[in-house]
């Protein structure tokens, strides 16, 4: 009897070790497959494109002219066949789109124990380089040095145990129960305080540098 049960005994084992393993996830897992723009931009001249963002640029201005001088420019492109309204309309809705396919998100790892590679971006320190919540990104200075990347390639990640870290050019690997859900929020980074949308939130259990 005792000869049957060690074989089940060691596959128990090996179940439960590997149950723990955590999923290894990519930058593009997070990024599900959408179809092209439905919105199709017209090609314009370059001068007609200039005029078309002077037009945008007016009309958030407050001085009283500004409205005047709209609507000679937009007389100037009706002249030459081009409908102003039309394109800054479609310009609105392509931008819509835009951002609808960057804060698409995968919902297969919710609740699931992941790691991931990536670059840190500090939010808050427990002590002097000790950081215990930051954003988790695919490239070294994203929302810092350049514009933040869309909502499904931002981790927002809680850490209470604490990484000291090195500098944000160092990449990590982080461990954790990752959950989907596309939430902006206002967060100091370096300088000031940007609002930046977030695709996902990870409670890590482990962060440790990438090797």
């Amino acid at each position: 009897m005792l000869k049957r049960f060690i074989p089940f005994l060691f596959l128990f084992i090996s179940i439960g070790c590997f149950a723990n393993d955590p999923i290894t996830l990519d930058w593009q897992t997070l990024r599900p497959e959408v179809g092209p723009n439905p919105v199709i931009l017209p090609e314009l001249s370059d001068e007609n494109r200039r005029q078309i963002q002077q037009i945008f640029t007016l009309m958030k201005s407050d001085d009283p002219q500004a409205l005047d001088r709209v609507t000679l420019i937009k007389k100037q492109l009706n002249a030459k066949g081009v409908d102003a309204d039309e394109l800054l309309e479609l310009r609105r809705l392509y931008i819509q789109a835009q951002k609808k396919a960057a804060e698409t998100i995968t919902t297969a790892f919710d609740g699931k124990y992941v790691r991931i590679p990536g670059f840190l971006v500090p939010i808050e320190f427990s002590d002097a380089m000790v950081v215990t919540d930051f954003l988790l990104v695919p490239v070294a200075g994203a929302c810092i040095h350049m514009p933040p990347p869309p909502a499904n390639q931002i981790v927002r990640i809680s850490f209470p145990e604490g990484y000291k870290m090195k500098n944000v050019q160092y990449p990590v690997w982080v461990e954790g129960v990752i959950a989907s859900s596309v939430e902006s929020e206002d967060v100091y980074i370096v300088d000031g305080t940007s609002n930046i949308t977030m695709g996902y939130s990870l409670n890590a259990s482990k962060v440790v540098d990438y090797q």
